[in-house]
């Protein structure tokens, strides 16, 4: 429950830093930039890959894995600043580990070097 609650507090806090990018909107516009590639990817795997890039790094924030993570995803732009799909994926991801069976997945990679390994399998090239 602990890092449902920090996930949330980061992505305030990342949305906090991406406010007043005048020129696009939540529902139709984009930065030119935007990594679309997570489009391809279901809901629940974008959902696995963010968690374990979460799970891979005592400072998930700061780390290449977890910007290229969430480029791939298409959360992120290709400068690695949030775009306007971050705060719904991040409003969707709490619901999403709420799930009973996220307990097991988060099982799966309770580990960094896991969570690494699941990342490189699983994340798009």
């Amino acid at each position: 429950m602990k890092s449902l609650l920090a996930v949330a507090l980061v992505a305030m806090a990342l949305s906090a830093c991406s406010v007043g990018n005048a020129g696009w909107s939540a529902t139709t516009d984009a930065k030119p930039n935007a990594v679309r590639s997570g489009d391809s990817l279901t809901k629940d795997e974008r959902h696995r890959l963010y968690t374990a890039a979460l799970a891979a790094s005592e400072s998930p924030l700061g780390s290449d894995l977890f910007t290229d993570v969430c480029k791939k995803i298409g959360i992120y732009d290709a400068d690695g600043t949030p775009n306007d799909r971050y705060m719904p994926f991040v409003t969707e991801h709490v619901n999403w580990g709420m799930k009973s069976e996220t307990q097991q997945f988060r099982q799966e990679i309770n580990t960094k070097e896991k969570a690494r390994d699941y990342i490189d399998k699983h994340l798009p090239r």
